[in-house]
Parts: C-alpha cells; structure tokens; sequence
C-alpha cells in the first residue's frame, strides 16, 4: 500500500487524431484547472491541488487502432496519485468517489475541449466544470464531504484523548458502532501508546507537507 499517495485510473478513446486531442487536453487542464503543465514522451504531466490535496495526473495520450470502429481514435489514460496528507486531514479512503468522479469531469472537459477546437466556438457555459459548480446536487455533495470529513476528524481527536487517558490511568476506552470497548491495564497501555504513535506520525506528515 502506498502511503504517500493514492492512486486512481481512468481511460477514454475520442475520435479524433492524437495531436488534436493532445491539445485539446492540454488546453483544458492549463486554463479550465489551471494546473501546472509539463509535456513527456508519450503525454503530459499535471500538478496542482484538488480538495485541499496535492495532486499529480499523468496522461498518455497514444493513437487507439482497432478492428471495431468504437476502438479507433485516440486513447487518453490518466493516472491520478493524490497525497494522502492534507490541510484537511489524512485520506485513507475516497470518500463517495469523489476523485474517481473528478476524472470523469476531467474526461468530459477533454471532450469539450475538442469540441471547441473542431467548432471554432468559445463557449465556457457548456464547460463541463462550470455547469458542475451551478448544480444544487453539486453543492451538496461537496457539503456531505464535510461533514464526513469533519465527523472524521472529531472521532480521531476523542481517541486520541481517550488513548492519552488510557495510557496515564490503564483504562482505555474506545466508541465504535458496537458500542464502548474497555481494554484495562498492560494491554490498555500498550494501545494507547500505539494509537498515540500513529496519531503523531500522521501529523508530522501533515506539518511536513504544510
């Protein structure tokens, strides 16, 4: 398991030539994310921050040749590795997809991209980021984000209290969906000391990457 990072994938083919579709998907993660761009070999490297979180996506871009004509055109992957150490905590998990639906929004602005580009037109109403920030559902979602993120963080700090606690007194108690677990004497210690210990390290990585 990566620590560091997390990892996500995705892949699309357009019907269109490899050059056309390069641009397009350059345009649109330079200006509609305004991300830092870099070209390698076979696509190009982006970085910037999504959910208060570094993020690095890594698109190969080849030309997709095969006997269906749905296989033909141009193949985009993105490969998405999103530190897990943020302002807003430590992610272990995507919480609701919500990265995995970030990419698809990413695939369909590639779309949109090239759209404006075989069109000649420059509309940035049908830009498919901008409709996401004017949905009510869009909103709440990002709101329902929060508040598990937050929920979270509150569960970590009581057990955190609840591990110092136990590792001064013996007497360690933890809340979980089952109910109140006590663990008493050398066994109480010995998890408060651990829970303590991961407690720590995930904030030195958080200070670290701050």
């Amino acid at each position: 398991m990566d620590w560091k990072y997390k990892h996500f994938h995705q892949e699309r083919v357009f019907p269109a030539p490899r050059d056309l579709v390069f641009e397009a998907a350059r345009t649109f993660m330079a200006e509609s994310l305004g991300w830092q761009v870099t070209n390698t070999p076979d696509g190009f490297t982006a970085q910037g921050y999504s959910f208060s979180h570094r993020a690095i996506a890594n698109l190969q871009i080849q030309s997709a040749a095969g006997g269906a004509s749905s296989e033909s055109g141009t193949r985009v992957a993105i490969e998405l590795l999103v530190e897990r150490a943020g302002w807003r905590g430590f992610m272990l998990f995507d919480v609701g997809g919500y990265y995995n639906i970030q990419i698809r929004k990413w695939l369909d602005g590639v779309q949109w991209s090239l759209h404006q580009k075989l069109t000649g037109s420059h509309d940035e109403f049908t830009n498919p980021l901008v409709l996401a920030d004017n949905k009510a559902a869009a909103c709440i979602f990002n709101g329902c984000l929060v508040f598990i993120v937050s929920m979270f963080a509150l569960y970590f700090l009581i057990t955190f209290i609840c591990a110092v606690v136990g590792l001064i007194t013996g007497n360690l108690y933890l809340w979980g969906r089952g109910g109140t677990l006590a663990i008493h004497g050398i066994w109480a210690r010995i998890l408060s000391a651990l829970i303590l210990m991961f407690g720590a390290f995930l904030g030195w990585r958080i200070k670290r990457k701050s």
